[in-house]
């Protein structure tokens, strides 16, 4: 309740809400969808992801901006 109260405040006086990273896993939970839509997504430029550590991975903006067109 607390965090979302700050996410809360945080929207409200304009601080951007922390930036976590998601694995494939983590990431496929959170927008509801599976993990090979995420993939495809990621190859064909529309949603961003890393590659570095030898694993996708996401950063919550850009599955929401994703989501949000």
């Amino acid at each position: 309740v607390v965090e979302l109260l700050k996410e809360i405040k945080g929207l409200i006086i304009g601080t951007p809400k922390s930036d976590k990273w998601m694995n494939i896993k983590q990431a496929s939970e959170y927008v509801n969808l599976h993990p090979t839509s995420l993939r495809r997504a990621v190859k064909s430029k529309e949603l961003n992801a890393s590659n570095k550590l030898g694993k996708l991975l996401f950063k919550e903006s850009d599955l929401e901006n994703w989501l949000n067109g």
